[in-house]
């Protein structure tokens, strides 16, 4: 009977695996990245071609999208609601289970109005192979934690972190 013994010790093993890549982390920062830099194209291309995308509730006047076409619409759409500034800024980013959630603020200005607001948002997405196949909107950041725990699946509470910034 042979046995093994690690190179590392536990402490050295869980500080490689907090720096190891990780995909859906990577993906959902550059959702962020490509819609502040205006890049729509590289956006969308973050989707699945048969993305599902789900607005908040609240939004009576769109419903959950399906596929790219639909999702580009519905997100240059947003884009022309806004002028001047339009930029989601990531404030927590964590992992639950298969999904990856963030809670951001999105900072905009009106385009009719030139008012500018601030709109917190949580994301529930489900990333497979580097693309986002189901994406989820939430304006009560209490619900993204649920949806994640609506699978079984424990997620922390949210909690500002510096951590959300790479």
């Amino acid at each position: 009977m042979t046995t093994t013994t690690s190179r590392f010790d536990a402490s050295e093993l869980e500080q490689r695996a907090a720096t190891m890549p990780d995909e859906g982390m990577d993906v959902t920062r550059s959702w962020f990245d490509t819609w502040n830099r205006g890049d729509l194209d590289s956006f969308i291309s973050l989707y699945a071609a048969d993305a599902v995308v789900t607005p908040p509730a609240s939004w009576i006047e769109t419903g959950t999208l399906k596929g790219r076409p639909a999702i580009r619409r519905f997100f240059e759409g947003l884009r022309a609601s806004w002028a001047g500034r339009d930029e989601a800024v990531l404030r927590e980013l964590f992992r639950a289970g298969d999904r990856v959630v963030s809670r951001m603020d999105w900072q905009v200005r009106g385009r009719a109005s030139d008012i500018e607001t601030q709109i917190e948002v949580s994301n529930v997405n489900t990333i497979l192979d580097g693309r986002i196949v189901r994406q989820r909107h939430y304006l009560e950041h209490a619900e993204a934690p649920q949806s994640a725990r609506s699978r079984g699946v424990a997620a922390p509470r949210f909690a500002r972190s510096s951590r959300a910034r790479r």
